[in-house]
């Protein structure tokens, strides 16, 4: 199936995504409301209500979205895209769910439920609340009576979500094997390593025994559960010498670079994201990769992360050199 037509869209509509130095320019405004004018030169603008901004950058991502899938030959693509959404809503419901059940009639929070999701809110709400699931799709017919189990042996609201997490992962291998195109099955197994390693990060800092620690990773990355979890029993600044042999072992340097672990960690983080953008970059000088349609995505959702951050950091008047550092890359 030619891409021919679908990659030419995409590199007109690439004209729009705002470059670095924009958010250069976002993150000097002296306050919210000259961030706010800003914006206003931008497609965000039509989104903006008041200071919603989280709505307006949905927003802006849900029309793209949908825009794509109105010319894109397979959906899958824009569906590995948006499926971790639908497995954050089932974490939202469900999690409402357990607090009702524990006694809190204010358990459920609609509002933090995503429109980005391929299944749509109100359905999932519906199926989950009255416990029809059969039509639900990626696994989730059978998930969701297994997250419930689990929560009545436990209580273990962690243990639930990794569970969840594990079958995200798991519909993302069978939706990308369904496509037939190596290349984004090779994306989905980098973003399970990264996951893995973002977990691991966080679990050092935690001091957290790694003989405890292998249910926190998942499989189907090029890297093994067991390897990332061994990781644990060694000092974190030799992480990067140890995966030297893999492509994503640079990304830890930030770990051996910097005394200041919070800085440190927020680095590994943008690093992993600007790795999972440049596992794809290849696709950026055929006009006939498919690739080029999750590449486009990504870019998309780095520029709306790249917003959060600006926003949060202009409207909170929190540090914006610390901020900048949070940026990920994007168009220049």
């Amino acid at each position: 199936m030619s891409y021919v037509y679908t990659v030419a869209r995409l590199r007109g509509m690439e004209n729009h995504i705002l470059d670095s130095a924009f958010f250069s320019r976002l993150m000097d405004s002296a306050g919210i409301d000259d961030a706010v004018k800003a914006l206003g030169e931008t497609s965000y603008s039509q989104w903006i209500s008041g200071n919603n901004f989280d709505k307006a950058i949905d927003s802006e991502i849900l029309a793209t979205c949908e825009e794509l899938e109105r010319f894109v030959p397979d959906k899958g693509l824009v569906a590995i895209f948006r499926l971790p959404y639908d497995f954050h809503n089932v974490k939202v419901l469900l999690k409402g769910l357990f607090k009702v059940r524990g006694g809190e009639a204010e358990g459920r929070r609609y509002d933090l439920l995503s429109k980005l999701g391929t299944i749509d809110t109100d359905e999932l709400t519906n199926a989950i609340e009255t416990e029809e699931y059969g039509f639900l799709p990626y696994g989730l017919t059978d998930l969701i009576p297994q997250c419930w189990q689990l929560w009545d042996a436990s209580k273990n609201a962690q243990a639930v979500e990794l569970l969840i997490d594990h079958q995200m992962f798991r519909a993302m291998l069978d939706v990308a094997g369904s496509l037939n195109m190596p290349e984004v099955l090779r994306w989905v197994r980098c973003k399970i390593d990264a996951e893995n390693l973002r977990s691991a990060v966080r679990l050092g800092r935690m001091n957290y025994d790694p003989a405890k620690a292998l249910p926190f990773f998942h499989e189907g990355g090029n890297l093994r559960p067991d390897d990332v979890a061994k990781l644990l029993a060694e000092p974190q600044e030799t992480w990067s010498r140890i995966l030297s042999y893999t492509d994503i072992g640079g990304v830890l340097g930030a770990l051996g670079d910097s005394g200041d672990m919070k800085a440190a960690l927020s680095d590994v983080s943008k690093a992993l994201d600007d790795y999972l953008v440049k596992v794809l970059e290849g696709a950026k000088y055929s006009m006939d990769a498919p690739e080029n349609v999750l590449l486009f995505l990504l870019t998309k959702e780095a520029e709306a992360r790249n917003m959060r951050v600006a926003l949060v950091c202009v409207a909170g008047g929190l540090d914006r050199e610390f901020g900048r550092r949070l940026l990920t890359s994007g168009r220049q």
